[in-house]
């Protein structure tokens, strides 16, 4: 039972007609129920015929007339080479060999395009879906904002900066009933690549402040959102320093950009 690459192999001979009459019939056989082979023997005829068509005439040896001829009359064939069950002129199999090499070459760039097409497409595919993610987070984040805004329940803190950042500020959207908050920074620093902002909620059931969250300022600007805010306790100040990129476990010094108290 022959594969689909020999099947592909056969095809490439058939173009050029250099199949036994055994292979040709297991070729027609085989491309009437495959649909992959018959679009590959099929390829392979049209390029043979662009092949043919682009190709110089080439004069055949100057004895071959005669060997004909000569065959002819004495009842003879001409001389052949036997290659496995193919029997073949010299003269008609190197320029078989030539054709076939070109179709193959031809063959193998097609499915390396096509691959590389492929490869492409799920690359764009995933960079969509990648962005599709990223969306639907900005729209859910701003869902939650304009939540916060709009609520009857909703408190406002305002946050002023500190002696790090004098003209940053903040705008602080409290939502007991979610436990949840947004924060508007403005007029923030850029900070370094190495660093982060981070966002500390001092508690007055707590010695330490717990950590809200990290953050980066872009043009001044920043938001970010809190859960899980522990509103059954009394909530002290928000504050926020620079610390290492990623954030502490505790801040690293009292040198706040900005502060507020609630």
């Amino acid at each position: 039972m022959m594969t689909h690459e020999e099947f592909d192999s056969i095809a490439a001979l058939n173009a050029v007609g250099a199949t036994t009459a055994e292979e040709a019939r297991a070729l027609n056989a085989h491309v009437a129920d495959c649909a992959d082979c018959r679009r590959a023997r099929d390829e392979y005829a049209e390029a043979a015929s662009m092949l043919a068509r682009d190709l110089a005439p080439v004069a055949p040896p100057n004895d071959v007339r005669e060997r004909v001829i000569d065959s002819v009359n004495e009842g003879e064939t001409a001389d052949v080479i036997d290659i496995g069950a193919r029997r073949m002129n010299p003269w008609w199999l190197a320029t078989a060999a030539t054709l076939f090499l070109a179709l193959w070459g031809w063959r193998e760039v097609g499915i390396r395009v096509a691959r590389e097409h492929v490869t492409n497409q799920q690359s764009e595919i995933k960079t969509l879906n990648e962005e599709r993610a990223l969306l639907q987070q900005q729209k859910e984040k701003l869902s939650l904002e304009m939540q916060a805004l709009g609520s009857a329940g909703t408190k406002t803190i305002a946050l002023s900066g500190q002696q790090a950042a004098p003209s940053a500020s903040a705008r602080v959207f409290l939502v007991p009933e979610h436990r949840r908050a947004i924060v508007f920074f403005s007029n923030l620093p850029e900070n370094p690549k190495d660093k982060s902002y981070q966002l500390w909620i001092i508690r007055a059931d707590q010695p330490k402040p717990q950590s809200a969250g990290v953050f980066d300022a872009s043009h001044g600007s920043a938001t970010i959102t809190i859960e899980n805010l522990p509103v059954e306790t009394e909530i002290k100040a928000l504050a926020v320093t620079l610390e290492p990129r990623g954030g502490v476990e505790q801040p690293t010094s009292t040198n706040f950009v900005v502060l507020g108290k609630t």
